[in-house]
């Protein structure tokens, strides 16, 4: 999987991405500890190629609600610490409302680690939620982003904002 991401580097290098956005992938059968030094591993190796090109990797905290499918980090001090552990300079964060909105202490984080942020995804959390392919556009679920997308940018931010919505068409499962 880690030799997949360096040649997608390679490949898409030419077009000059401003990231390359990393997940960490469930712990599994793994377990915590072993899945976390796998993740490291490949994390380290990503960034090493992507700083070959020129390119800066964000990791990306996921929802904690899809914690057991997805992921080994939930929050942007968790998606640091694990960055600061791979030890190389061009790893930054990814602020992904849909993903994020929820955790405690999120304002705290956001501030802290504003200067880290490479990536911002803009999208709103239906409620209920129908599954992790289930975003709705900004302003149509329950988020406060107005407070969020303030908090980020009284923080220093001021990069780009992707807006990502969509919806499953049957592709994982669910016509939404």
């Amino acid at each position: 999987r880690v030799e997949a991401i360096r040649a997608g580097v390679r490949r898409l290098a030419p077009f000059e991405p401003t990231a390359l956005v990393c997940l960490t992938g469930p712990a599994g059968e793994l377990g915590e500890d072993e899945a976390r030094k796998v993740a490291v591993e490949g994390l380290r190796a990503a960034a090493e190629e992507a700083a070959r090109h020129g390119i800066p990797v964000a990791l990306e905290p996921m929802s904690a609600h899809f914690r057991d499918d997805w992921t080994l980090i939930t929050t942007l001090q968790q998606a640091a610490d694990l960055a600061d552990e791979a030890g190389v300079a061009n790893v930054g964060l990814v602020f992904d409302t849909w993903h994020l909105w929820d955790t405690p202490d999120l304002y705290a984080e956001l501030e802290r680690h504003a200067d880290r942020i490479a990536c911002v995804h803009v999208n709103d959390w239906r409620e209920p939620t129908r599954s992790w392919c289930d975003r709705v556009l900004p302003g149509d679920g329950l988020m406060d982003l107005p407070a969020m997308l303030r908090a980020l940018h009284e923080s220093g931010w001021r990069g780009a904002y992707d807006l990502e919505v969509f919806s499953d068409d049957w592709t994982f499962g669910d016509a939404f």
